[in-house]
């Protein structure tokens, strides 16, 4: 009962923040959910009011932003260069911006704060002249960072350093080449550090520290540990903290010996990130497809598994089901072959986060270390190959989408309306 209270009352005020984003008299929505919700009297007006916070949230959060005082730009992640500029993705008074650097300028960091003399062009931010940066409090970590970058890029190939990095940490593709063909693939966010690499990684520590002679709590604080220091590394991208946040609740509530509602660690994710910014889930695309891919993944893999056999197949298929809708509204276009272009790439993901691994740790033992370049040039052979398969380029507008994702939410929902738990408000022992 409560846990259903808890993930209606989050997601009504989740709508709230959307409507207030798209319709100007939001509010009136507002009468629907007591009537949707009108067998229970006071669980409608609960959830009508979240529904009204969560508009109301938005327009405190953005008067505070825009009313504010400081005069800085916060930089939030490093893009590929142009011929001219060091490129970046920056925060001012609220709203997100590219920020162009000039060359001379020393490079910038996630967190950094700045100061400057800059010229605007709608989305686009030319800084003139630097006279202040605060750097991050993390500035260690990512010298750090900087530093691996530079051994991989001494010791291996062009297209064999920005694979490693872009797999491992979600280091920023340059090379143009090698970006077209993720992107014509479907392949994107293998290097956009997605929040399967970080799950990856906990996994991997987790069980290698099941044959030390550590207690099981050590092994679960240490692990958490590591991912709390891995979002921080990667520069805080948005899907690594969404997966950062999940894992740790998981393995928390591991700990405490509760299980948690799948549906509920998903909405208390995407809450606690809408609270901090609640633009997140409205702007930031690469945290709405990571969302959408864990979502497909916690239910539907399951249940295709019955037909496809293979983990790595169920999982693929069930995330690209939720994702696909969104990427062919966003960019016009559809790849055919994703469903099978990433059921072959992604289940060579592990062994070649493996293999960035090592060759991080052989940098020393050249030229034996150039073995390395060999599987990654294979890779990206085999990518470039499944970029040339056709696509269908063909935009849907928005109410088809809505109506997609109504039909795939349907589908969940009926799929496990036997589990009482998670969408009927009946009381049990369950929380």
């Amino acid at each position: 009962m409560i846990s259903n209270i808890f993930f209606f009352f989050s997601f009504f005020f989740i709508l709230g923040i959307f409507s207030k984003y798209y319709f100007s008299l939001w509010f009136i929505l507002a009468p629907l959910i007591l009537i949707l919700f009108l067998r229970y009297k006071f669980l409608a007006i609960i959830f009508c009011l979240a529904f009204l916070l969560g508009g109301g949230y938005l327009v405190v959060y953005q008067n505070f932003k825009s009313k504010s005082s400081d005069d800085s730009i916060v930089i939030s992640r490093e893009l590929p260069s142009t011929n001219y500029f060091k490129k970046y993705l920056g925060e001012f008074k609220g709203k997100n911006y590219f920020i162009y650097l000039p060359y001379y300028y020393d490079k910038l960091y996630p967190q950094d704060k700045i100061n400057a003399v800059f010229t605007m062009v709608e989305d686009r931010i030319f800084i003139q002249d630097l006279f202040g940066v605060k750097k991050s409090i993390y500035y260690p970590i990512y010298k750090f960072r900087d530093y691996i970058n530079s051994l991989i890029d001494k010791n291996y190939s062009l297209a064999t350093s920005e694979i490693i990095g872009g797999i491992l940490y979600g280091r920023e593709i340059n090379d143009k080449d090698i970006r077209e063909n993720l992107r014509k693939s479907g392949l994107s966010h293998i290097t956009a550090m997605s929040g399967y690499n970080l799950i990856v990684l906990s996994l991997f520590i987790n069980r290698l520290f099941k044959f030390l002679p550590v207690s099981f709590l050590i092994n679960n604080i240490f692990t958490i540990l590591i991912i709390l220091i891995f979002i921080v590394f990667t520069g805080f991208q948005s899907s690594v903290i969404r997966a950062g946040i999940m894992m740790v609740v998981f393995i928390t509530s591991k700990l405490i010996g509760k299980p948690s509602l799948r549906r509920n660690v998903i909405i208390f994710t995407a809450l606690l990130i809408t609270f901090f910014n609640p633009l997140a889930l409205i702007n930031d695309l690469g945290f709405q497809l990571s969302l959408l891919a864990t979502i497909g993944i916690i239910y539907f893999e399951e249940f295709l598994r019955n037909f496809l056999k293979f983990k790595f197949l169920s999982e693929t298929i069930s995330a690209q089901i939720l994702v696909l809708p969104l990427i062919w509204y966003k960019f016009s276009e559809f790849n055919i072959f994703s469903f099978f272009n990433n059921a072959l790439i992604i289940s060579f993901i592990p062994f070649m986060m493996l293999l960035g691994f090592l060759a991080i740790l052989f940098y020393f033992f050249y030229p034996v270390n150039q073995i390395f370049n060999l599987p990654f040039l294979i890779f990206l052979k085999l990518i470039g190959y499944l970029a040339n398969f056709p696509k269908i380029y063909f935009p849907l507008p928005l109410l088809i989408i809505i109506a997609i994702y109504f039909f795939i939410f349907l589908l969940i929902f009926k799929i496990n309306r036997n589990e009482n738990i998670d969408f009927n408000f009946k009381l049990n022992n369950h929380y």
